[in-house]
């Protein structure tokens, strides 16, 4: 979890917070372990304004007992951020929106640090339900382990992190079921094994597709090729 709490001018500097989840137990304070803290070149503040103590500006409160240009300083804030896979290796970066100051890219070396660095990346496309599958509740079951996302299209304030839904997947290596809750009410599941480290698209059965589907059921005949029209893989 990425914090960024700054309110820069005229308050002090304040870290950006990043939060690890230890095994669901509680949250461990790990910016300045990750390298988020301190800031490169260890920049705290910026010149952010110009007063002319001996023009218009000669009764604000900070042109008092002064003369000439006067440059007030603020600290560096972050304001917003978004946390997607920007290089494609697996891992999640994190890239800032800073006031009046040059954003921040985070890329993660875990993929590098990590062997066996298992996720899963998941595209929604609806049919029945909006475009993006908006609102779905997405159920990964892996192992030992279910692992539930809301597909809810925000991120945090003014920021909009990049889809596809990730999801780490610890020791697991496949996936032995995908479960979709659609906006629409619809339930769909895609069956496993599905293999780690790919990016999955599934799309939302269409009405008749879905009666066709029970009705093959019923009648004990099973077709693996339409399976593949809604489930497609790559590395």
């Amino acid at each position: 979890m990425f914090l960024a709490s700054s309110m820069c001018f005229p308050f002090r500097y304040g870290v950006n917070s990043v939060l690890l989840n230890n095994r669901g137990q509680r949250f461990l304070d790990s910016e300045f372990i990750l390298g988020v803290e301190p800031r490169r070149d260890g920049r705290l503040v910026k010149p952010w304004f110009e007063l002319d103590a001996d023009g218009e500006d000669e009764l604000h409160p900070m042109c008092r007992d002064r003369t000439g240009k006067v440059m007030v300083w603020s600290a560096l804030g972050t304001r917003s951020s978004v946390i997607f896979d920007l290089d494609d290796d697996g891992d999640l970066d994190i890239v800032t929106n800073d006031f009046n100051s040059r954003r921040m890219v985070l890329i993660s070396n875990l993929s590098e640090r990590v062997a066996d660095l298992w996720y899963l990346k998941i595209k929604l496309i609806g049919s029945q339900s909006n475009r993006d599958g908006l609102g779905a509740i997405v159920t990964v079951v892996a192992g030992d382990e279910a692992y539930v996302k809301v597909y809810d299209g925000k991120s945090g304030y003014l920021s909009q992190s990049l889809y596809p839904l990730y999801f780490g997947l610890g020791a697991a290596a496949e996936v032995e079921r995908v479960d979709v809750l659609w906006p629409s009410g619809q339930e769909q599941s895609v069956p496993g094994p599905i293999e780690a480290n790919t990016l999955v698209e599934i799309r939302e059965e269409s009405q008749s597709r879905r009666r066709a589907r029970r009705s093959e059921v019923g009648s004990g005949v099973r077709s693996a090729p339409a399976r593949r029209r809604w489930l497609l893989c790559r590395r």
